[in-house]
């Protein structure tokens, strides 16, 4: 995903191991498209696809080890294809 979604933790036990994922969720029921350099309507969006989510690489690390550096999910792939193979998170997006 670009640009990469990069987060500081804090507040967690250091000996505690802990998974760290991401759940991409819809936040109305329209579909967008990038126009004139903005995001605008384009529709009702698509009925909801299969959740699918990604977790972090590092998983499970220490609370320790995700404090120390800040956490990039630039591995994270997105697709439209609810028959992904790829372990992708699946979204809909339009062009």
């Amino acid at each position: 995903m670009f640009p990469p979604f990069k987060v500081k933790v804090s507040g967690l036990d250091k000996k505690a191991k802990y998974i760290l994922l991401m759940d991409i969720v819809a936040v109305d029921d329209c579909r967008y498209k990038f126009h004139n350099s903005k995001w605008m309507v384009a529709g009702k969006a698509d009925p909801e696809m299969p959740k699918r989510m990604y977790i972090h690489p590092d998983s499970p690390s220490t609370g320790e080890q995700w404090m120390q550096k800040i956490v990039s999910f630039h591995k994270l792939k997105l697709t439209n294809n609810i028959s992904d193979k790829h372990g992708f998170v699946s979204y809909h997006f339009v062009s």
